[in-house]
């Protein structure tokens, strides 16, 4: 009975954390207050189904068809709040669907800071992972992309703009950012934390790197 109790009580402990975790996680993407009302409870639970079976993938494409999958729930079930813009001419957009682009950074951020951050759901599964995740997205970083890509096939540096297309598109170009100016020495999880500093904690001289200002030195 004791040893009934010690693992029931582990399991609730993991089960706080997990939630902690995500409540953390969603506050670090700056979503949430966009989203109906209800909204962050259902994409807490089903997040946490998410990380509770992330352990179970060995591959890419495993990794991909799931992210892939939350991200069609998260349009399906969640929605942008009505909201009122301008200061004089003020005008009503109404409550409308979320965009793969939203669906996905709010997985990838809950994603990176689980796994990469808190290296769990072990550390030998998060070291195995961290080759598999995407990089985050917000406005900022795909506004960036687009300058340094011209090519890239991409105009709209909105978020509410990108569908799957543009999503795998956009990554691909994050992927080729690390291999031409990072020398494919980072993963992409990395590469937004990198670009989050670069372009907002300018000061912070160990971050102006690539970007067509300096390369990564080799280690060779």
């Amino acid at each position: 009975m004791g040893n009934e109790t010690s693992y029931d009580l582990g399991e609730i402990a993991r089960s706080a954390k997990i939630k902690s975790i995500i409540e953390m996680a969603l506050d670090f993407t700056a979503m949430t207050r966009k989203f109906s009302k209800g909204s962050s409870a259902r994409i807490r639970t089903q997040l946490q189904k998410f990380l509770t079976d992330v352990d179970k993938v060995h591959d890419q494409a495993t990794y991909d068809r799931l992210h892939a999958e939350f991200c069609v729930w998260f349009i399906q079930n969640i929605q942008i709040a009505e909201r009122t813009v301008g200061k004089k001419a003020k005008r009503t957009i109404p409550a409308h669907a979320t965009s793969f682009g939203h669906a996905a950074k709010v997985l990838d951020i809950a994603v990176k800071v689980y796994i990469y951050y808190c290296s769990l759901p072990s550390t030998d599964v998060a070291t195995s992972l961290i080759q598999l995740l995407h990089g985050g997205l917000d406005n900022q970083i795909i506004r960036h992309l687009i300058e340094r890509f011209p090519d890239g096939g991409i105009t709209s540096e909105n978020l509410e703009d990108v569908d799957r297309v543009k999503y795998e598109q956009l990554q691909g170009l994050v992927r080729r950012q690390i291999r031409e100016d990072f020398h494919s020495a980072i993963h992409p999880v990395q590469h937004d934390d990198i670009l989050f500093r670069k372009l907002n904690r300018p000061a912070e001289g160990e971050f102006q790197i690539a970007l067509g200002e300096q390369k990564v030195p080799h280690n060779d």
